[in-house]
Order: C-alpha cells, then sequence, then structure tokens
C-alpha cells in the first residue's frame, strides 16, 4: 500500500472558521476527504479576530508563539493557535496564524462597511506567507507537498524557490498552487516588494507589461510553484485564452504544469481529492 502523503493546505479561509466565497468551500471540505483517504493533511488559515476561539474550541498552543516573521525591515511576531476541521470518523488539525496588528478586525480583505480593501494586505499576506514557513520550521513537521490557494497564500512557492532554497528543512517539499480567480487585487506597488525580502532580480525578471513595476502575488505563485490548478470558469479562461498580456505569456510557458479541477464540484469532492492525490504522489515520487 502506497504510504501517507504529507500535505500542508494554506488557505486565508475555511469552513465553518470563516468563508466569503469559494475558497472556503473547498478548503473546509477537501482537506477531510484526503484525510478519509488516509493521508496526514493539516491546514493553516490566518488567525482572524472575528473567528470565535469558544465556539471552536481554538486553543493556544503554548511551544508556538513569538515566531519571528521578517516584514519590510522589522521582526513580526506570529503565535499559532488549533482546532480541527472534524467529520464523522476524522480529525484534520488546523493551525491559525495569528498577529494582532493584521488580523485582528473586522473583514477578511477589505471593510464590511467601506468595502475597501485594507491598505496593508500586502504586509498581511507577505507575513502570512512567509510565516507559514517558519512555522513550519517550529512544528518539526515536513510535509511533501504545500498546496497553496490563490493569491493570498501566492508568494509561498517564490520564498521556497529563493529564500529557503538551501534551507535542508524544506528540500524535498513541493508546491501546488490553485487559481480560482484572476484577480487584480493581488497586486500591489514596487514598495511591497522591497516588504517581501525576496532576491531583486524576482521583481527584476517580471518582464514590460502593465504590471511589471507591481508586486503581484498571484504571478509569483503562477511562476514559481510545481504545479497549477484551477477552479473557476473565471480562472480558466484566464489560462486557456491566448497569450496577449505577461500574465498570458506565464502561463502560456507553464502550460504543461497546469491542471484544471473544474467539474469536480459539489458532491465530487472524492472524485477531485483523487485527482489531487495522483498530482501530490507524481511530485512526492520526484524528491531527493
Amino acid at each position: 500500500m502506497p504510504r501517507p502523503i504529507g500535505i500542508l493546505f494554506v488557505a486565508s479561509e475555511a469552513e465553518p472558521f470563516i468563508k466569503t466565497g469559494s475558497i472556503g468551500d473547498l478548503a473546509g471540505s477537501l482537506p477531510r476527504t484526503l484525510k478519509a483517504l488516509g493521508h496526514d493533511i493539516r491546514v493553516m488559515l490566518p488567525g482572524y479576530g472575528s473567528i470565535s476561539n469558544r465556539r471552536f474550541q481554538i486553543h493556544n498552543l503554548l511551544r508556538m508563539k513569538d515566531i519571528e516573521v521578517p516584514v519590510a525591515s522589522v521582526m513580526e511576531l506570529a503565535h499559532v493557535k488549533s482546532s480541527y476541521l472534524c467529520s464523522e470518523n476524522h480529525k484534520v488539525l488546523v493551525y491559525f496564524l495569528s498577529n494582532d496588528r493584521y488580523f485582528n478586525r473586522e473583514g477578511l480583505y477589505f471593510h464590511p462597511d467601506t468595502k475597501k480593501y485594507f491598505s496593508d494586505n500586502d504586509e498581511r499576506f507577505i507575513f502570512f506567507c512567509r510565516g507559514v514557513l517558519e512555522t513550519l520550521k517550529r512544528l518539526h513537521w515536513q510535509p511533501d507537498i504545500i498546496h497553496c490557494n490563490d493569491w493570498q497564500a501566492g508568494l509561498i512557492p517564490a520564498y521556497l524557490k529563493t529564500i529557503y532554497k538551501n534551507d535542508p528543512y524544506f528540500k524535498n517539499m513541493k508546491t501546488v498552487f490553485t487559481v480560482y480567480s484572476m484577480a487584480s487585487y493581488a497586486s500591489f506597488p514596487k514598495s511591497s516588494f522591497d516588504k517581501t525580502g525576496l532576491p531583486a532580480h524576482l521583481f527584476n525578471s517580471n518582464g514590460n507589461g502593465s504590471d511589471a513595476d507591481r508586486l503581484n502575488f498571484l504571478k509569483m505563485g503562477l511562476t514559481y510553484s510545481d504545479i497549477i490548478t484551477t477552479f473557476g470558469s473565471k480562472a480558466e479562461k484566464g489560462i486557456v485564452k491566448s497569450p496577449h498580456d505577461e500574465m498570458g505569456k506565464i502561463l502560456h510557458a507553464r502550460k504543461s504544469a497546469i491542471f484544471s479541477m473544474n467539474g469536480d464540484n459539489g458532491s465530487g469532492h472524492n472524485g477531485l481529492a483523487e485527482k489531487l492525490v495522483d498530482i501530490y504522489r507524481d511530485l512526492a515520487k520526484n524528491n531527493g
């Protein structure tokens, strides 16, 4: 029998804890299906202050305090809480990467009253992406796969291919990056790139398109992940269209690494999970 695959499922939301759309739907259901198939899957989310600790029995992990995460020129501190995604016969461990400055507010991406995106979303998700990797080292758990969901987790593949490339702890980890939409709000000014700590050549290689002078989380995920998967017709259309812009060129160049998951929604989570397991296993097979 094939060995279980270790998977860290990284998302910005997951039902029942907190949800605004399709990411939350999938991140709340798919890990439970993968767990039922016998795999060692855990989930990592931002520790939003609006998630009820009491309702979801969320607890502080005492050994997971004061984790240093570089953002811009300072060290922000993360602390980690935990709970479970529960199904009839299985429990999936969920980590909440918390920082009051970035996540203890109303709303996930924008203010619920003004509907304006938070001006520090760049820092919030730089912190989240790099914090995921710093937290993994403290957990002493080395998954085979880090499955990054949409732009909010898009810097993780870039970090693994650059800053953490020579760190033996991450040597065999591979990334899957799932695109839900080709959202323009994944793009930030050049000053945001300077906050990431990523090598300057990543920014300089952005190309000559209209987005070349900006940090685009989505572009980073698409460029540096090992495999790209798509959910949703908008993402699918964005990927199959003729490459007429910088993003399109990246997608065209990486078309052999793109797998469409459309048609496996709703009651089809078992089929979707089995497809993903095949992808995970092929990636893990190439480790070493």
